[in-house]
């Protein structure tokens, strides 16, 4: 039977029954991201991610900090850290920890992505859009540290290898690819960007937003905030000296000269006005892994606008 559009009824249905696909898909991640938001499992496992990630920073700053004063051996990024872990009495139990934590983490920024904040205005579109994607980019940074510490829990890698600083390896990876200079300038500029971003967290104490401050006595808000300032302003500072040493790589030395250069990066660190630089990166990111472990107690799922 015919309608006045000339279409049967059975087609004016199958029409109304029709939905775009990619909508359905969308709808149907928000409701089981909202589903994990709501669940304290899914809380305490971000919990852990923090307490993991914080374990980690306070490795890596603390041999750095011995380090520039000449007192033991510098554990150089993530893998330093997790390879000193994995050499420790705990030895793998310990990695183990850091693997499941880091998952927790990875877990919190997909659900992130998705719900959105209950809880304060709304900021502009280009904003939530922006911050969605350094979610997305901080839970694939954290899958890279993750992967690494499965590796040495089941022995698919040896912990005895000497571990290359993160900005050589950087180098390497960029200087590999076509156009080779550009990228590395791009890349200086960009680590330049989030360092500038670490300064304004610190000043205006945006990474609040994460915090259950109501939980929170008077003098543990002190302790969070003096930790949470320092922590930012010393990653600052780290990420300046990496996007410094490429945009300089790029603007000043050949790509064969590389490797000099980063030996003379190294130099300058035990210079006395290089050392007191590095000395306060250094006690910054071990202070940054002390926030995190306050965060990790008092922390909220989804970070308010």
């Amino acid at each position: 039977m015919m309608n006045q559009g000339g279409r049967s009824k059975n087609d004016t249905g199958k029409a109304q029954r029709r939905e775009p696909t990619n909508e359905k898909q969308t709808n149907a991640i928000v409701r089981i991201s909202e589903q994990l938001a709501a669940n304290p499992w899914v809380r305490r496992l971000a919990q852990l991610g923090y307490g993991a990630k914080g374990l980690l920073y306070v490795i890596v700053g603390t041999t750095a900090v011995l380090a520039v004063v000449n007192v033991g051996q510098r554990v150089r990024g993530t893998r330093g850290a997790l390879n000193l872990v994995v050499a420790s009495p705990v030895g793998r139990l310990g990695v183990a920890f850091v693997a499941v934590g880091l998952g927790g983490f990875i877990l919190r920024r997909l659900v992130q992505i998705f719900v959105s904040p209950k809880i304060g205005t709304a900021p502009k579109r280009f904003t939530r859009i922006s911050r969605r994607v350094g979610y997305a980019l901080s839970g694939l940074g954290h899958l890279g540290i993750a992967l690494t510490a499965l590796q040495l829990v089941f022995g698919l890698t040896t912990f005895g290898v000497e571990v290359t600083p993160a900005r050589t390896w950087i180098l390497r990876l960029l200087t590999s690819m076509p156009l080779a200079s550009s990228w590395i300038l791009l890349a200086g500029l960009v680590i330049v960007g989030v360092a500038i971003f670490q300064f304004y967290l610190a000043v205006s104490r945006r990474f609040a937003v994460e915090l259950q401050l109501e939980q929170m006595s008077q003098r543990v808000r002190r302790m969070t905030f003096a930790c949470g300032v320092a922590g930012h302003a010393g990653r600052g500072v780290a990420f300046l000296l990496s996007g410094a040493f490429l945009i300089y790589t790029t603007l000043f030395v050949e790509v064969a000269e590389a490797g000099r250069f980063s030996n003379t990066v190294n130099t300058i660190e035990t210079r006395s006005l290089g050392a007191l630089v590095f000395f306060a990166a250094a006690a910054g990111l071990t202070v940054y892994g002390l926030y995190l472990l306050f965060a990790a107690w008092y922390l909220r799922l989804i970070a308010t606008w």
